[in-house]
C-alpha cells in the first residue's frame, strides 16, 4: 500500500488545537496545505506555513503548534517603501513541515465534517460537546486572523474562501448566533449582529512570543 494514500487521523484530545491551527491558516489563505489530497513536497527553505498581518494571530498559531509537538517560530519581515508594513510569518523546520501539513489537513477535514454534520446529537453527548469546542475554535481563529471589524450594529470578518465561511456560519449557529455571508469584490464577508457577538469566544490573551522562536517573553 502506498503510505501517501493513508489519511492521518488527529486524536480527539488534540483535535481542538489542531483544528484552530488549520482555521488560522485557512483564514489567511496562504499555501493551505489542508486542501491538498496528497502530502505536499517538502517546501523550499524559508517558506512560511502562514503569513499574518497581526502579531497575536501568528503567536497563537505558534503556541498551538508547539502544544501539538511542532517546533514553530514567528519571523517578522518588513516591507513597503514610505508606507512600511510588517508581515508575521510562521515557520516550521523543513523536517517537520510535511508532518505538520498532514496534521493540519486531517484536522481541517475532521473538524469541518464534525461541524457541518446534520446528525442530531443530545446536549450531553460527547460528540456534541466536541462540536461546540470546535465551533469556538473556528471563531477564535477567525476573530484573530480574518480582519475582525465592527461598525454600528455589525461585527464581521473577511475571508477569501467559501468553505471556511460555511464553517463559520455553522459554528455560529451551534453557539446560538446568526451569521450571514455576503460576497464582496475578491472576498466573502461573514457578519453577525453586534448584540450577539458576546456569545462568540473571546480571543486569547496576548502571548508575547519572542520573534524567531516559540518562547514566551
Amino acid at each position: 500500500m502506498d503510505p501517501t494514500s493513508i489519511r492521518p487521523v488527529v486524536l480527539a484530545d488534540a483535535l481542538p488545537g489542531a483544528f484552530e491551527s488549520a482555521c488560522l491558516v485557512e483564514c489567511v489563505d496562504n499555501s493551505r496545505p489542508q486542501r491538498q489530497p496528497l502530502p505536499a513536497p517538502v517546501p523550499r527553505s524559508g517558506e512560511a506555513l502562514a503569513e499574518f498581518d497581526r502579531e497575536d494571530a501568528a503567536d497563537r498559531l505558534v503556541y498551538l503548534l508547539d502544544g501539538l509537538g511542532c517546533e514553530a517560530a514567528r519571523e517578522v519581515r518588513i516591507g513597503g517603501g514610505r508606507r512600511r508594513y510588517e508581515v508575521q510569518r510562521v515557520l516550521v523546520p523543513e523536517a517537520q513541515r510535511l508532518a505538520t501539513s498532514r496534521m493540519l489537513a486531517a484536522a481541517w477535514r475532521q473538524g469541518r465534517q464534525a461541524l457541518l454534520g446534520t446528525e442530531q446529537l443530545g446536549a450531553s453527548s460527547p460528540r456534541h460537546v466536541q462540536r461546540l469546542t470546535l465551533a469556538q475554535a473556528a471563531w477564535r481563529a477567525a476573530l484573530l486572523a480574518a480582519g475582525q471589524r465592527r461598525r454600528g450594529h455589525l461585527l464581521w470578518v473577511t475571508l477569501r474562501d467559501q468553505e471556511i465561511a460555511a464553517v463559520l456560519v455553522r459554528a455560529a449557529r451551534l453557539l446560538g448566533v446568526t451569521a450571514e455571508v455576503a460576497r464582496r469584490p475578491g472576498c466573502l464577508v461573514v457578519t453577525v449582529a453586534a448584540e450577539e457577538a458576546a456569545a462568540l469566544p473571546a480571543t486569547p490573551p496576548r502571548l508575547r512570543l519572542r520573534a524567531g522562536t516559540g518562547a514566551l517573553v
